[in-house]
């Protein structure tokens, strides 16, 4: 472990689980053989928006109950605060069940969209809610869903199904007061001139006989799960819905398969936000390589063969000073989301990036959190005159 890392952690060396020097309810993974270039602070002292104000203690509620569902004036509040923050939590619901918790989800998350041509493999648990479909031990850096793609959601939703106390906390940035520090940077004037360029390479199922991450294999996401398909020329299609360009490469782990699926899409680094009526980020370095520097069986993977590549939009590559300052501006905007069972956290794709420190649990814990994915919508860039 090098130098920099043991100041960054402020503890000595030491490749065990510990907690020094990470976020609340985040743990540092022990099978790092090198240090990660980057170590995300995930929040600044105090949340950027204090989590009560837009927590709802459903108690009084009593959701549990058949006539839950006809009180208006729950209704009325999930809306008001969602609309005023762009995030609502529902917290002390006593609820147990994902039907029931997505139910009240789905109050702002009103449509959703098939998950297609995303980057994680996600399993279905009910229908048209997700896993999360990362590894625990991993860092989930901040990022806006499906930013990758020609077209992304407005909203989603977490719904809290199994949750250990204490530890695997979800982090929110508020990317409105992130959005207008980025601007008063080179590397904001810099995104906003060049746009970004994401690269995303899918492995080829069969060539690793259906095994991914969980099995311990250098594996990201195949192809034939990220848009749900069997064969190269519906993935091909799927890609061109998503308005990727594809190319069918050899695989670099697996020189003899030629069903490596490269897709590059050069886009906007930021988005009109119809809510707000002006443009905010929507890029991060959670589509870099540097995703995958503490994600078990391809960090080990040299940087240039990773499934994910990140430049700016004129392929001009981002420096690592570039990247930190990125990162750093993101934990500004942070808060702090603790897990019970039963909650559900909605909230605006565009006004909210999320992410995660990495977390470790005993053989008798288990986290479990439903994805509700919000309604599709066509991505327009930045427009001029909202800036």
């Amino acid at each position: 472990m090098n130098a920099y890392f043991r100041r960054q952690l402020q503890v000595p060396g030491a490749r065990s689980m510990f907690t020094a020097g990470m976020p609340p309810g985040g743990r540092m993974p022990g099978f790092w053989v090198s240090a990660p270039n980057i170590v995300p602070a995930f929040r600044r002292g105090q949340d950027a928006v204090p989590l009560e104000e837009f927590s709802i203690d459903c108690r009084p509620y009593n959701l549990k109950t058949p006539n839950a569902w006809t009180q208006a004036e729950l209704f009325d509040r999930i809306k008001t605060n969602f609309d005023k923050y762009g995030v609502v939590r529902l917290t002390k619901t006593g609820l147990a069940d994902i039907k029931d918790m997505s139910k009240y989800a789905r109050t702002v998350v009103k449509k959703q969209m098939k998950y297609e041509g995303g980057a994680n493999p996600r399993e279905g648990i009910i229908d048209n809610v997700f896993e999360v479909g990362a590894p625990n031990d991993a860092w989930l850096h901040y990022h806006h869903e499906m930013a990758y793609n020609q077209h992304s959601m407005k909203n989603l939703a977490f719904c809290s199904i199994k949750s250990p106390i204490g530890k695997g906390d979800t982090y929110l940035s508020e990317n409105l007061s992130v959005t207008d520090a980025l601007m008063q940077t080179d590397l904001g004037r810099k995104l906003r001139d060049k746009g970004v360029c994401y690269i995303r390479c899918l492995t080829d199922r069969e060539a690793y006989k259906g095994q991914g991450w969980a099995q311990g294999q250098a594996v990201y996401n195949h192809w034939q799960l990220s848009f749900g398909v069997e064969t190269p020329e519906e993935a091909e299609a799927k890609a061109a819905a998503c308005g990727l360009e594809v190319e069918w490469c050899e695989d670099p782990l697996k020189p003899e398969s030629k069903r490596y699926l490269k897709t590059k899409l050069v886009i906007s680094a930021f988005e009109y936000c119809p809510s707000v009526d002006r443009n905010v980020l929507y890029s991060s370095i959670a589509d870099h390589n540097m995703w995958f520097d503490t994600w078990q069986g391809v960090h080990d993977v040299p940087p240039e063969k990773r499934p994910l590549q990140m430049t700016f939009g004129d392929g001009t590559p981002f420096t690592l000073e570039e990247l930190r300052q990125w990162v750093s501006l993101y934990d500004d905007g942070g808060i702090r989301v603790q897990w019970e069972q039963g909650d559900v956290l909605a909230f605006c794709n565009y006004r909210y990036a999320h992410g995660r420190p990495a977390f470790s649990l005993q053989k008798w814990e288990e986290r479990q959190i439903g994805v509700v994915l919000g309604e599709k919508f066509q991505r327009v860039g930045a427009l001029e005159k909202s800036w």
